[in-house]
């Protein structure tokens, strides 16, 4: 699926379509979107990483 039909499905901004793109921090209502759209956990789509 390309970024922009799932932001269409899971009606996600193009700015923060655009900010997935680019690793930057987007909202749990957003991942919680993706992750209805999907049919996957968040644990499906993100990992956590350490800052050093």
């Amino acid at each position: 699926m390309e970024k922009s039909e799932l932001g269409k499905h899971a009606n996600i901004s193009p700015a923060s379509i655009a900010k997935l793109g680019k690793g930057k921090n987007i909202t749990a209502d957003v991942l919680l979107r993706i992750c209805d759209t999907l049919d996957c956990d968040v644990e499906d789509i993100m990992e956590t990483v350490e800052i050093p």
